[in-house]
């Protein structure tokens, strides 16, 4: 454990803390990939393994490659809302795509970050975890970021944050992410909570 929390300081001390291009905050009310939560997570247990069924149900769909031949899909899922990241080949793809997982039972919210192009390489798919693992550190040493209530997700370049905040705490965890090396853009997916 201490060779790994070593490592990670290593790696934003050498300078991975450049400045992110663009901030682009989508975020849901109250109301309403690479990818991993941080800490301890605030759902209870079985929000919790509902959506690891969801998740694991829709990968096993994604990952068929008869229905998507030349496509490389990301699903992540917190409290019920389905993330999709990754690349498909096609526009019909894309589509069929986020169907599967508006029909699926118990989801309750898509967003629908495909991109029609080739599957991402290896070496981004490396570059998006050490972005995601970059800023997971970060997180737990910030001061007013509860990062035990959210999950990054790197697909691209581009980071997504899902999980449950006041509307202060996900500026400030969006604030984090923007400064985090080698991101080009950061999109919040926030749940907001009373900041009572």
């Amino acid at each position: 454990m201490n060779k790994i929390l070593n490592f990670l300081a290593a790696c934003v001390t050498l300078g991975f803390l450049n400045s992110c291009a663009v901030v682009a905050v989508g975020a849901v009310g109250a109301a309403a990939a690479t990818g991993a939560a941080v800490g301890t997570d605030p759902r209870s247990g079985g929000a919790l393994v509902d959506d690891n069924s969801i998740q694991s149900k829709l990968s096993g769909k994604y990952g068929n490659s008869d229905n998507f031949p030349d496509s490389n899909i990301y699903v992540d899922v917190f409290n019920k809302s389905v993330l999709l990241t990754g690349q498909v080949k096609d526009d019909a793809q894309k589509q069929f795509a986020e169907n599967i997982a508006r029909g699926y039972p118990g989801v309750i919210k898509i967003y629908d970050y495909l991109n029609v192009r080739l599957p991402s390489s290896m070496g981004s798919r490396s570059t998006d975890s050490m972005i995601t693992t970059q800023l997971k550190t970060q997180l737990l040493t910030t001061s007013g970021v509860p990062s035990n209530n959210i999950k990054v997700v790197t697909t691209e370049t581009v980071i997504y944050m899902m999980g449950m905040v006041t509307p202060a705490e996900a500026e400030s965890a969006a604030n984090v992410a923007a400064k985090v090396g080698g991101a080009s853009k950061v999109v919040t997916l926030f749940d907001y909570k009373s900041s009572k």
